[in-house]
């Protein structure tokens, strides 16, 4: 989440333009657009722009990043049902933000499990009431949503869909709690909040520790050809990742 928040304009009924595998999916404020094989971003543009991505599987679809609301969860899985009629088996809280986790009561109630790490969901049982307040205070509309809890807990580093979809954490960056999420087989690297083009928010981030997470990610020597940035333009290559390293190592330390 970014200050200066501004919602994007949002203009007459939510029409629904789709093309199937090798393109996109859209509605006015949201889109779906395939990166790789079985692995799509969405471009979330209600109340600030979030990138948020979904995954094909075999049996099923894996989204990564609930979205803000409910009701922007019911628009992506519109899109998602354009594309295919697999349910929806379980969504990752990437961190325990109300953009990557307000969509949380949505996909509960449609039997998806809600996914994250220990760490994430102590930290949403915690402050969440702090985080709808901020998000609030920059948004007005924003609805004061209740606390949802993810239903099914890792206590560290996660795979799903037979290990095509991997989550892990690296350190405090964004928040204390973020983790990124590879795609080993399209080699596509979902930044969540702590990689983006601008430097973003850091009211919740630990500035000092920031660039160490970014190092330990590069030790990994990860195969990556696209990096997708969890706010602003959401397709990079892999250079995303130095050039907010050198960014947040420029950014004040409180």
């Amino acid at each position: 989440m970014m200050k200066g928040w501004m919602k994007c304009g949002l203009a007459g009924a939510v029409v629904l333009m789709a093309s199937f595998w090798g393109g996109s999916v859209r509605a006015a404020g949201i889109s779906l657009k395939q990166v790789s094989g079985p692995v799509y971003v969405v471009e979330d543009n209600y109340y600030v722009k979030e990138n948020s991505m979904v995954y094909f599987g075999a049996k099923g679809v894996t989204v990564v990043g609930a979205t803000w609301t409910p009701d922007t969860a019911r628009e992506l899985h519109k899109l998602i049902k354009r594309v295919s009629s697999k349910p929806v088996l379980e969504v990752i809280n990437t961190n325990y933000h109300t953009d990557r986790a307000g969509g949380n009561a949505y996909w509960k109630s449609i039997g998806a499990k809600v996914v994250a790490t220990r760490q994430t969901r102590d930290l949403m049982k915690s402050d969440w009431a702090e985080i709808v307040a901020f998000t609030r205070k920059g948004l007005p509309e924003y609805p004061d949503l209740p606390l949802v809890l993810p239903n099914v807990v890792h206590d560290g580093d996660f795979k799903l869909q037979e290990g095509k979809v991997r989550a892990f954490y690296a350190g405090p960056a964004h928040t204390p709690d973020g983790i990124f999420v590879y795609f080993p087989d399209e080699q596509v690297l979902y930044g969540n909040c702590i990689l983006k083009e601008k430097l973003g928010n850091l009211s919740f981030a630990n500035v000092k520790e920031y660039p160490q997470t970014i190092e330990r990610l590069k030790a990994m020597k990860l195969p990556i050809k696209t990096v997708i940035g969890g706010h602003d333009s959401p397709l990079h290559g892999p250079e995303l990742i130095d050039h907010y390293e050198e960014l947040i190592k420029a950014a004040p330390q409180s």
